[in-house]
């Protein structure tokens, strides 16, 4: 059974699997044996200690299995990859930004149903008798273009970098240039449009910078300490001691080596800056944490989780494999067996992996960009877990 495989939804297990009562994981309790199968699967993948490379987790409910660093963090340092190293999570944010939404949501602030012109009026009335809704970006069918092509036809950023703002205006600039790419409901499609405006509209609704709400509304109350939101410069704190950051990498074939691709100050100075869909920083010790959160429902009710994990229904009489902020997973008779997601942006590679039916969380933090598989690597990993798990 591999993880990628997405059919039709059934949301019946999810909420049966979501009404257990979990315990907080206090220590690392690794079965004997796993730590050297998982060595070994390390360096089956050609991760060598001087080279960029992976963190991973392994969390149960009431203990922690697995954490652990391989490769080095940033090859100019020479630092290694810790589980206190902090990582760029890629569209693996966007989980946290649907939840901060719904955190709204389920206090009457806005609601999901809400036309988003409401709360970014520039952008084009695009069919004014079918609203985009907040839950049709969510669920990636509102056919919005995308705000990277936006920005290739554009001129260059108001300051040094594109922020969400500069980028949002650009959807009213070139509105008849970029129409919608379908009708609103009409099919499914992965758009990073949706989030990074949904990141426009939460700092808007709440007055304040996307990483200052963030902070107050999702990283404080799971006890995320070392997480945070590049969207400009100055919103790269100083780390605590013990953490560092990490540097992504792609391998030029070409001249077979490391060239690095993403980072942020002191080490780079980047000039995408657009955030909900992807910007938040951090590291293994905080996605425990969010797992934590997750499982013990302290952001948002059961009940808005379920909702959270209800796939979307299109006009072309698809049921899409996307809730709200979370990929879906389900066998071939259509039956949930996890929910998580992925991420990529310059030379990060993530994941976020809750396996309902085995009853464990798997997360990867990768700097070795498109050079490693980690749909394959989680593929071989989760056989491990499963042998030593139940020893």
């Amino acid at each position: 059974m591999t993880k990628n495989h997405m059919p039709s939804i059934s949301v019946a297990l999810v909420v049966i699997f979501f009404l257990f009562t979990p315990v907080r994981a206090e220590n690392v309790n690794v079965p004997d044996g796993m730590e050297q199968a998982i060595d070994r699967l390390v360096k089956s993948f050609e991760i060598d200690p001087s080279e960029p490379g992976i963190a991973v987790l392994i969390n149960k409910p009431g203990h922690l299995l697995f954490m652990k660093g391989y490769g080095l963090a940033s090859l100019k340092l020479k630092s290694p990859i810790t589980p206190k190293t902090v990582f760029e999570l890629a569209s693996v944010s966007k989980t946290m930004t649907a939840t901060a939404v719904l955190k709204l949501h389920e206090r009457g602030e806005w609601s999901i149903q809400d036309d988003i012109r409401k709360y970014i009026p520039e952008l084009p009335a695009y069919a004014p008798a079918h609203p985009i809704r907040l839950k049709d970006m969510l669920n990636h069918i509102s056919g919005l273009p995308s705000y990277f092509d936006l920005l290739e036809n554009a001129p260059k950023p108001p300051v040094d970098y594109w922020s969400n703002e500069s980028a949002t205006a650009e959807f009213a600039r070139q509105k008849k240039a970029f129409p919608l790419d379908f009708p609103t409901g009409a099919k499914y499609e992965y758009n990073n449009s949706n989030y990074m405006l949904m990141g426009t509209a939460l700092s808007r609704k709440l007055k304040r910078p996307f990483a200052a709400l963030m902070r107050d509304e999702i990283f404080a109350p799971c006890g995320m300490k070392h997480t945070y939101v590049y969207e400009t410069p100055e919103s790269v704190p100083a780390l605590a001691t013990g953490c560092n950051h990490a540097i992504g990498y792609e391998w030029d074939s070409k001249k077979e080596s490391w060239k690095a691709s993403w980072g942020c100050p002191p080490d780079r100075n980047e000039k995408d800056l657009e955030v909900g869909d992807g910007g938040i920083w951090t590291n293994l010790e905080d996605m425990l944490r969010w797992d934590t959160a997750i499982r013990e429902h302290k952001l948002i009710k059961l009940a808005t989780m379920k909702i959270a994990l209800s796939p979307s229904k299109t006009g072309d009489g698809e049921t899409n494999a996307y809730g709200l902020g979370w990929i879906l997973y389900a066998n071939d008779d259509g039956v949930n067996y996890g929910f998580g997601h992925d991420g990529y942006w310059g030379g990060f590679s993530t994941t976020y992996y809750n396996y309902l039916t085995q009853g464990h969380t798997v997360v990867l933090l990768s700097n070795r960009g498109r050079h490693i598989d980690l749909d394959k690597f989680w593929e071989k990993l989760d056989v491990i877990i499963t042998k030593y798990s139940r020893k």
